[in-house]
């Protein structure tokens, strides 16, 4: 159920942040813009251009035969499938700072249909004691963003969703042609009456980064995360649920997943990421879910029982430490037989049986409103529910959240890792969590190009989140060939004297 991006992580973190070749030409000489080894004509590309320089770039590479151009003016970019002489005139154009091969993101769960009928189903919400919290809070007045498939209308999600993004425009006719983004949906805001995600009240943003086959690109993602933090203050966007994840590669601090996730983190969004589906092995949670700061969330076997005494971590769910050193997940919640809802007809919903029998008249498999999945996407999704019920009942931070739900989780026979309580959340008082930690250098040196931290007479200590405008911080806006990524001197920071995280 959660994504995964094949070597997506690879050629973006080369293309976007490591390499060195982010200079400004000499005077007198030639522009030649770097360019993704594995970019030639014919293919769809990212190009990173000078800050107000989109809609003139675009023009250009109309002008030489590129198609499906768009210019991105608040992300500083053009995408575009490159003819040879539109490329030919972007490499040489000087506003052009870099060509990257966009990247592939695909979806990868523990079954990619609906599961049959057989297996006792997860009794849900009861096990993590969510019907106990809502006689206190139910997620009122919080939005939750989703980056998935998108989401379906369903009654059980009537008056739900409040905002629909697609970061996709692949001409999809349904709001979700996969049904992955309505079944996580559901977990978290469903309030039908005999079915009812971890926080009922809660209202859904839809941001659609994922194709009906669960398929999509990095420049989705990236738009998405522009979009929202444009938007988290009008649309009131406290929480969001991330289900798709990528091997980790290299430190956090050269991840470009970690360096977004902590964007919307700093800005005041709890971030909930699924750990992944490669367990066992150790070192295996993905990214984002591998960055120390979101919570990151592994999946529990309820056994299909409301009994604790039973449940064990999932042996799929993955686990860390990280290649960073930290223990992760931070969280476990119920991701087997999980049942959530269902929308007929689309990908999930297509079962390829040799006899042609049809779904209805077939026992075994799915039918109705409902539907079952395993995976951590759905552990996230009641987290990401978890974390709405908090903000309703405390005006927390994310880092507080976090504390919430990790003091208040029980005992998993077998794990350190604690198990979702979220009755227990609203009473408990936050566990001390994220001290000391490092941001990512890929967000610092976003926001040092960005002007909004490496200021004259800006310490340290004096750095303010709540400061920054993260309005004007555009994940695709930063001016790369004016950035020298030897210009911070890391080694000349006290980090000592920092406390990044204890608010």
């Amino acid at each position: 159920m959660t994504g995964q991006m094949g070597d997506f992580a690879r050629r973006l973190s080369g293309a976007f942040f490591a390499l060195a070749l982010l200079v400004t030409a000499l005077p007198g000489t030639s522009w030649t813009a770097p360019i993704d080894p594995s970019l030639a004509a014919g293919d769809y590309a990212l190009v990173q251009v000078a800050h107000g320089t989109a809609g003139a770039v675009a023009a250009k590479a109309t002008a030489a035969g590129a198609t499906d151009v768009a210019a991105l003016d608040t992300l500083d970019v053009v995408t575009a499938r490159l003819s040879t002489n539109a490329l030919r005139a972007l490499q040489s154009d000087s506003r052009v700072s870099y060509l990257a091969s966009d990247a592939v993101v695909m979806a990868a769960g523990r079954r990619e249909r609906y599961e049959r009928s057989n297996g006792r189903p997860s009794p849900g919400v009861s096990v993590v004691d969510a019907d106990q919290a809502w006689g206190h809070a139910t997620g009122r007045g919080i939005a939750v963003a989703l980056m998935d498939t998108g989401i379906a209308e369903h009654p059980d999600l009537q008056g739900s969703v409040i905002a629909r993004m697609d970061f996709v425009n692949d001409g999809a006719t349904l709001l979700d042609p996969s049904g992955h983004g309505t079944f996580v949906a559901g977990l978290i805001a469903a309030h039908g009456e005999t079915f009812k995600g971890v926080a009922p009240d809660a209202k859904l943003i839809s941001l659609r980064v994922l194709d009906q086959n669960g398929m999509g690109t990095m420049r989705s993602v990236l738009a998405a995360f522009d979009w929202l933090l444009q938007n988290r203050t009008t649309m009131r966007i406290k929480v969001l649920n991330l289900s798709f994840g990528a091997p980790q590669r290299s430190s956090y601090h050269r991840e470009l997943l970690a360096g977004v996730v902590e964007s919307a983190w700093f800005a005041g969004i709890t971030v909930v990421a699924a750990a992944g589906n490669d367990g066992p092995a150790a070192g295996t949670v993905s990214m984002p879910g591998a960055d120390p700061f979101v919570i990151t969330v592994g999946s529990f076997a309820d056994q299909g029982t409301a009994a604790l005494n039973d449940d064990r971590e999932s042996p799929f769910s993955s686990r860390g430490p990280t290649r960073d050193g930290f223990a992760k997940p931070d969280v476990l919640a119920p991701g087997e037989h999980i049942v959530s809802l269902r929308v007929p007809g689309t990908a999930l919903d297509l079962d390829e049986v040799a006899s042609g029998r049809s779904r209805e008249t077939t026992g075994d498999l799915p039918a109705g409103p409902y539907a079952k999945l395993t995976g951590t996407s759905a552990s996230t999704a009641m987290a990401a529910g978890a974390a709405a019920v908090v903000l309703e009942e405390h005006r927390y931070s994310p880092t507080q959240v976090k504390g919430a739900l990790i003091a208040s989780g029980r005992h998993i026979v077998g794990t350190r890792t604690p198990g979702l309580d979220v009755d227990d959340a609203l009473t408990v008082r936050p566990a001390r969590v994220n001290a000391g930690l490092l941001p990512s250098r890929v967000l610092l040196r976003l926001l040092a190009a960005s002007g909004n931290v490496f200021g004259p007479g800006i310490t340290w200590d004096g750095i303010s989140w709540e400061g920054i405008s993260w309005e004007s911080v555009s994940w695709e806006g930063v001016a790369w060939e004016a950035v020298s990524w030897e210009g911070v001197t890391w080694d000349g920071v006290t980090w000592d004297s920092v406390t990044w995280e204890l608010r």
